[in-house]
């Protein structure tokens, strides 16, 4: 179940590397290459466009302002989906297309 909250809210992963052009607030950006967790999980955005963390793998990037992931692993989540993001101190929010948020603290 955590997985699975970790693996919808990051949607992570997407399709090449991050792109820092766009139309909207970028300021997230900060947190690539820092720890996010959320309980029991771990994920880093890297520098590279790449996404790890607790079972999952896939690349990101920024469109837009949002951020944007295709996950490779697991299979079950696979797939590419961009997010809004807001950053409020040491904490990261994501909110998918459908509304469902999932918040994080930034290390």
């Amino acid at each position: 179940m955590k997985q699975l909250l970790l693996m919808t809210t990051l949607g992570l992963g997407v399709i090449a590397g991050p792109v820092l052009a766009g139309s909207g607030s970028t300021e997230w950006l900060s947190i690539v290459g820092k720890k996010l967790e959320n309980g029991d999980l771990t994920v880093v955005l890297k520098s590279n466009g790449k996404v790890k963390g607790s079972g999952i793998e896939g690349v990101w990037e920024e469109r837009d302002g949002k951020y944007c992931r295709t996950l490779t692993k697991p299979k079950k989540f696979a797939g590419t989906e961009c997010q809004t993001v807001t950053l409020k101190g040491n904490e990261v929010t994501f909110v998918n297309p459908n509304g469902r948020k999932s918040t994080w603290t930034v290390k």
